[in-house]
Protein backbone atom coordinates (compact mmCIF):
# COMPACT_ATOMS: atom_id res chain seq x y z
CA UNK A 1 0.00 0.00 0.00
CA UNK A 2 1.27 3.48 -0.90
CA UNK A 3 -0.22 6.63 0.59
CA UNK A 4 0.55 10.33 0.36
CA UNK A 5 -0.62 11.02 3.91
CA UNK A 6 -3.42 13.27 2.61
CA UNK A 7 -6.03 10.70 1.66
CA UNK A 8 -4.71 9.29 -1.63
CA UNK A 9 -3.95 5.59 -1.21
CA UNK A 10 -3.12 2.84 -3.68
CA UNK A 11 -3.26 -0.79 -2.58
CA UNK A 12 -1.63 -3.09 -5.10
CA UNK A 13 -2.12 -6.85 -4.90
CA UNK A 14 0.44 -8.60 -7.06
CA UNK A 15 -1.52 -10.88 -9.35
CA UNK A 16 1.44 -12.64 -10.96
CA UNK A 17 2.78 -15.40 -8.72
CA UNK A 18 6.10 -16.33 -10.30
CA UNK A 19 9.74 -16.71 -9.36
CA UNK A 20 10.98 -15.66 -12.82
CA UNK A 21 10.14 -11.94 -12.50
CA UNK A 22 12.65 -9.92 -10.53
CA UNK A 23 11.12 -6.42 -10.76
CA UNK A 24 7.65 -4.97 -10.44
CA UNK A 25 6.67 -1.30 -10.52
CA UNK A 26 3.59 -1.01 -8.31
CA UNK A 27 2.82 2.70 -8.12
CA UNK A 28 3.75 6.00 -9.70
CA UNK A 29 3.88 9.04 -7.44
CA UNK A 30 3.29 12.22 -9.48
CA UNK A 31 4.51 15.45 -7.87
CA UNK A 32 3.61 17.70 -10.83
CA UNK A 33 0.14 18.53 -9.49
CA UNK A 34 0.20 21.85 -7.62
CA UNK A 35 -2.24 20.49 -5.02
CA UNK A 36 0.13 17.71 -3.88
CA UNK A 37 1.13 14.24 -4.92
CA UNK A 38 -1.08 12.00 -7.04
CA UNK A 39 -0.59 8.24 -6.75
CA UNK A 40 -1.37 5.99 -9.72
CA UNK A 41 -1.55 2.20 -9.86
CA UNK A 42 1.03 0.87 -12.34
CA UNK A 43 1.73 -2.86 -11.70
CA UNK A 44 4.20 -3.47 -14.52
CA UNK A 45 6.37 -6.60 -14.39
CA UNK A 46 9.81 -7.21 -15.83
CA UNK A 47 10.31 -9.73 -18.61
CA UNK A 48 10.94 -13.33 -17.59
CA UNK A 49 14.42 -14.00 -16.24
CA UNK A 50 15.75 -10.47 -16.80
CA UNK A 51 17.58 -8.61 -14.08
CA UNK A 52 17.53 -5.18 -15.71
CA UNK A 53 15.79 -2.70 -13.45
CA UNK A 54 12.99 -0.35 -14.57
CA UNK A 55 13.64 3.22 -15.71
CA UNK A 56 11.38 6.16 -14.85
CA UNK A 57 11.35 8.73 -17.67
CA UNK A 58 10.83 12.50 -17.15
CA UNK A 59 7.35 12.28 -18.73
CA UNK A 60 6.29 9.84 -15.99
CA UNK A 61 6.34 6.66 -18.06
CA UNK A 62 7.97 3.55 -16.63
CA UNK A 63 10.04 1.41 -19.00
CA UNK A 64 10.64 -2.08 -17.70
CA UNK A 65 13.89 -3.98 -18.50
CA UNK A 66 15.69 -0.80 -19.59
CA UNK A 67 18.06 -0.02 -16.71
CA UNK A 68 21.30 -1.58 -15.56
CA UNK A 69 21.54 -5.19 -14.43
CA UNK A 70 21.12 -5.26 -10.68
CA UNK A 71 21.49 -8.84 -9.37
CA UNK A 72 23.73 -11.02 -11.59
CA UNK A 73 24.83 -13.69 -9.07
CA UNK A 74 25.74 -16.27 -11.73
Amino acid sequence: MVTDGRGSTVTVPLYENTKTRYWVAVALVDFTDGDGAAIHHVEAYSARMTERRPVLHPDGTVEMNAGPVEFKWR
